[in-house]
């Protein structure tokens, strides 16, 4: 790539109808519920006097490597409250870099969606044998913690935003040092050597003052890495991602709370007198990118598609987004432009499952009821 997009974009509200439900989300009481259960990652917890609220799982505190968004996305569409259960930290051993803590972009990216945060952490595990034993696997988020929050959320008439203030700045610290104390006692049990405590511990101390967590000191110490992150990631093309139609750019993002995030598109490029800010989603071995991969590219395109106001150079700058899609598919398909009859054309050409058909009428509607929104697909190249 010949150079590095730096954009400024400020959003002032989320104004997005998610579409892509291909099956209803799995209800769950919350009298012995475990957060470890659901298979898919997502659903509906039930309560005692009739009240309900979708809640999805992180598999890791860093959203670039699990992908939880698709679990978000298909909670998205509730007139409820969206919650969303995240572990401090995820540690797979020392004998792997897979090492990681959350950051202050995720809960910022979170308060601007509207989604509850409950904070967690891992209390069980067993050595992965098919690695040796020197990593662990099978990792079990403590149960009874996070049920309790979910119940603190049904009771609390505060938003999102006001919620994930209070939750960081009364419990992150304990959470925090919670998930460092059971990694030493997993580590122990499963004889396998953990990544350094005292590590975790001293990042920890970077978001205290006076003692106590700080949610400023978070925000300021994490987010100086996360956009160093975000901007090594606009210099790297991933394998899965096909990044021809141009360059990569990276954000800074500006909410009407004063929060600032950054992140990264896949591609930028200009189409007729407009800027496309593009993600990619690829597979390499089937028809298209699965269902989870699409979903997580739809609830990454709901930020760049909520900006009000984008700035190239300090330069306002006329923009539409979309999601590619690219895998094995014989010709190419944009929606909404090409239409019902196109869709089903397209089908037919790939010889398409209904489960296929369905999802591309779907992602038909998703586009229609968002304007300024496209998807295309395409072949892999």
């Amino acid at each position: 790539m010949s150079k590095i997009l730096r954009l400024k974009g400020v959003i002032r509200d989320i104004n997005y109808d998610p579409q892509v439900r291909t099956m209803p989300l799995e209800q769950f009481s919350v009298d012995g519920f475990d957060i470890n259960a659901p298979r898919r990652g997502s659903g509906i917890i039930e309560f005692e006097d009739e009240t309900s609220f979708g809640f999805s799982k992180w598999k890791g505190p860093k959203p670039s490597r699990t992908y939880p968004s698709a679990g978000i996305y298909r909670t998205y569409h509730l007139q409820t409250k969206r919650v969303t259960v995240i572990p401090v930290i995820k540690d797979e051993g020392n004998d792997t870099r897979n090492n990681e803590r959350l950051g202050s972009m995720t809960l910022a990216r979170m308060n601007l969606t509207d989604v509850y945060i409950i904070l967690a952490w891992y209390e069980y595990a067993e050595p992965n044998l098919k690695r040796g034993g020197n990593r662990i696997t099978g990792q079990l988020l403590n149960n009874s913690s996070v049920v309790e929050k979910m119940r603190e959320i049904k009771r609390a008439q505060k938003s999102a935003l006001h919620w994930n203030t209070m939750h960081f700045e009364r419990d992150y610290e304990n959470v925090f040092r919670q998930a460092v104390e059971s990694y030493r006692r997993i580590g122990k049990l499963c004889n396998v050597e953990m990544h350094s405590a005292d590590n975790h511990l001293a990042i920890l101390e970077q978001y205290l003052v006076d003692g106590k967590f700080n949610l400023d000191a978070f925000a300021r110490r994490s987010s100086a890495r996360s956009a160093a992150a975000a901007k090594r990631e606009a210099m790297t093309t991933h394998d899965l991602e096909q990044l021809s139609d141009g360059e990569k750019a990276y954000f800074e993002l500006v909410n009407l709370q004063g929060g600032i995030y950054y992140l990264t598109v896949d591609e930028v490029f200009w189409e007729d007198g407009r800027m496309v800010v593009q993600e990619s989603k690829n597979t390499t071995k089937g028809i298209m990118p699965s269902l989870g991969d699409i979903q997580d590219g739809l609830f990454r395109n709901i930020l760049f598609y909520s900006i009000d106001e984008l700035y190239l150079d300090d330069k306002p700058v006329e923009f539409t987004t979309r999601l590619k899609l690219t895998g094995n598919v014989i010709g190419e398909l944009v929606l909404p432009n090409d239409g019902e009859a196109a869709i089903e054309s397209f089908s037919d050409a790939n010889n398409l499952t209904p489960v296929w058909r369905r999802l591309l009428r779907l992602l038909h509607q998703e586009v229609t009821i968002n304007p300024g929104f496209s998807i295309e697909i395409a072949p892999k190249k």
